[in-house]
């Protein structure tokens, strides 16, 4: 997999020259180049920054993630920024093929992603799973996976963040229409914010979600306050119901990391 990207690479650059003429000086602008391609998948992650490993994703909390920074493959743009500690906003934007083409080939020229291979898998065993930030690419049918082992420089990560953030010119509020809902009992604790829920008022009975053990879709008026008020609380905050607290996560589909498809 890794020779076919080398190749891809080489590739892009001769396309990129004009009967053996030098390649023109990296801009912002790549009209020059052949078109990138991809899956139109909306289940397709064409780009994707994130920080990952340690136990999170065996949490149950880790069902309410989102990547730092994806682009899908029907050309949305999904990204969030932390306001505070417990405050973090969701953006999303549908770009058009010509801004992700100018942030893909930036990538590929001018930070030369390709030359950084993955190297977690090659880590020495520890007792403890490293946390690391990871970028994946999937563009021209292939694969390829950049993490901080690769032996990126200092601010590496950030940038490609930043330049994943601002492929968007105008950027608007994502809110959900619909999620998975899913709630497990949990210990009261007193330094958990905790709020009430009230099944009659919602006609949601948290008890009977956790004891079946599944998820539900939901697509009513429940959706946006309950996704508001997991982006806006400690993670440890806790809804009450009839004397019992519980956990509760809201998977969407195509935005939350983990999320099955839409129900």
């Amino acid at each position: 997999m890794r020779h076919l990207m080398i190749y891809a690479l080489v590739a892009l650059l001769l396309a990129a020259c004009n009967g053996g003429a030098p390649a023109a000086p990296v801009t912002d602008e790549f009209d020059a180049f052949a078109p990138v391609e991809w899956d139109r998948s909306p289940e397709t992650i064409l780009f994707r920054a994130d920080v990952v490993g340690g136990n999170r994703e065996t949490q149950f909390a880790a069902r309410n993630d989102i990547p730092i920074c994806t682009v899908y493959g029907d050309n949305r743009v999904v990204w969030t920024n932390d306001l505070d500690v417990h405050e973090q906003q969701v953006l999303f934007d549908v770009v058009t093929d010509q801004q992700i083409q100018t942030f893909i080939e930036f990538l590929t020229i001018s930070d030369r992603i390709f030359s950084y291979p993955g190297q977690v898998d090659v880590q020495l065993p520890s007792s403890e799973a490293p946390v690391y930030e990871l970028i994946e690419i999937n563009v021209a049918g292939e694969s390829f996976t950049s993490d901080s082992f690769s032996g990126w420089t200092t601010d590496f990560f950030t940038r490609v963040v930043e330049r994943c953030k601002n492929i968007s010119l105008a950027p608007v509020l994502f809110e959900p229409t619909g999620g998975w809902l899913s709630v497990t009992g949990a210990d009261f604790n007193f330094d958990s914010a905790l709020y009430n829920w009230d099944r009659n008022a919602t006609g949601i009975s948290l008890a009977e979600i956790a004891a079946s053990g599944q998820r539900r879709w939901i697509s009513d008026r429940n959706v946006v306050p309950l996704w508001n008020l997991l982006r806006t609380t400690p993670p440890s905050r806790l809804l009450t119901e009839d004397n019992f607290v519980y956990e509760v996560a809201l998977e969407v589909p195509r935005v939350t990391r983990y999320s099955p498809p839409p129900g």
